[in-house]
């Protein structure tokens, strides 16, 4: 591949293309990392053989490929970025940055404030410091800024859901999400973008923790551990040669007598992050509030519990299918030939959870997925943290 250089279009020395300064710009713009990286990797990858390019030509290209991967909010959002790149210093305890449209409205997107009104937003403030002559700005008063920008321009919900968070980030109290369904419903995909938006660190799979558990507690211990959740009947006294036992609910039994093995380890993640006020994220099929003991942490954390499902027995066969092509997974013909036992393991679970009025949600399309369980967490947010506009201790 030959040195790219980038000329500048109304003068100015020329520099190197640099992949990492453009995934910078993709960021600052609000698009996740992972996106950012391959968007950049792939104008690279179409730039291998030019030994220049202007500006110009190259935030072009760059546009026009985030709009057709990502829409043209995303698009007019970076453009909008450049354009205002040169803007404010944020000065924070920890470090000074320039003042970012796209960053800012992500964060306010965290706090389930619609894309658009969080963009519009984010632009109020910038228009707000700009018309004021700020150069600089302490994040203090900034936050103050951002309240009233949403407060006069948006709606006061918004502003009030940006209070709350504030006032909950200022608690140090920790956030645990605990995100059930079953195989198939999405958990680690939604759970893992729900990280990113939250700047949640802490992100642990019980599948990974089954598998802990299993390297040190031998089959004859818990024999239903070395099976999938949903064929753990197989490891059940009475079970022959793939024959289930002739007991009540075999799939249901066999699922509790394997998460009975994990339960005191679940339970165990949830409290060292709380006595560690840590937030986390705890998703897979074993997350069953239902049946863990939340009581202890209940006054020192908020506690999300939420269930994943795909009411469609069809649709679930077509996205374990596409699962399996997506990443190359030997298991496809598993699950799709125990698709029944899947599908009964997950009525079983969402019956637990309407009974307990946990929320469920139906996983149709990522997005909506995502801004419907950041409408959960805000709800709760909210509830032991309400909005208190008038005690600006909340906005620094």
């Amino acid at each position: 591949m030959s040195k790219l250089t980038v000329t500048r279009t109304h003068g100015g020395d020329p520099s190197p293309f640099l992949r990492g300064i453009l995934v910078q710009s993709l960021v600052n713009a609000g698009i996740a990392f992972d996106d950012a990286y391959d968007l950049a990797q792939t104008v690279r990858n179409e730039l291998h053989d030019k030994r220049e390019i202007s500006s110009t030509d190259l935030r072009d290209r760059v546009a026009k490929l985030l709009e057709k991967r990502h829409g043209y909010e995303q698009r007019q959002r970076y453009e909008y970025e450049l354009l205002n790149k040169p803007g404010i210093i944020v000065h924070t305890p920890m470090r000074s940055a320039p003042f970012s449209v796209g960053m800012l409205a992500h964060s306010l997107e965290t706090c389930a404030i619609p894309p658009e009104v969080a963009m519009q937003g984010a632009s109020n403030v910038l228009e707000n410091l700009t018309q004021t002559g700020h150069r600089e700005i302490d994040h203090k008063a900034l936050r103050r800024v951002i309240y009233r920008c949403l407060h006069e321009h948006c709606s006061p919900q918004a502003a009030d859901r940006y209070l709350s968070w504030r006032r909950f980030e200022n608690s140090g109290v920790p956030l645990i999400i605990l995100m059930g369904g079953a195989t198939g419903s999405g958990k680690s995909t939604v759970s893992s973008e729900l990280a990113y938006r939250l700047n949640i660190s802490r992100h642990q799979s019980t599948d990974m923790m089954r598998e802990i558990i299993r390297s040190y507690l031998s089959p004859q211990m818990v024999p239903t551990l070395k099976y999938s959740s949903f064929a753990a009947w197989r490891g059940l006294p009475g079970s022959v040669d793939g024959h289930k036992p002739e007991i009540e609910a075999p799939v249901i039994n066999g699922f509790l007598s394997q998460f009975a093995a994990m339960k005191l380890a679940l339970e165990a993640t949830i409290s060292r992050a709380i006595e560690e006020r840590h937030h986390l994220i705890l998703e897979g099929v074993h997350v069953v509030p239902t049946e863990l003991n939340l009581e202890v942490g209940t006054h020192d954390a908020v506690i999300v519990p939420v269930m994943l499902a795909t009411m469609k027995k069809g649709l679930l066969n077509k996205q374990l299918k596409r699962r399996g092509r997506e990443k190359h997974n030997h298991q496809t013909s598993h699950y799709l030939q125990n698709l029944d036992d899947i599908w009964e393991l997950q009525t079983w679970l969402l019956d637990e959870a309407d009974k307990a009025d946990i929320a469920i949600i139906e996983n149709w399309d990522l997005e909506d997925t995502v801004r419907a369980t950041l409408e959960l967490v805000i709800g709760e947010l909210m509830k032991r943290f309400p909005p208190e506009p008038d005690d600006e201790r909340y906005l620094h």
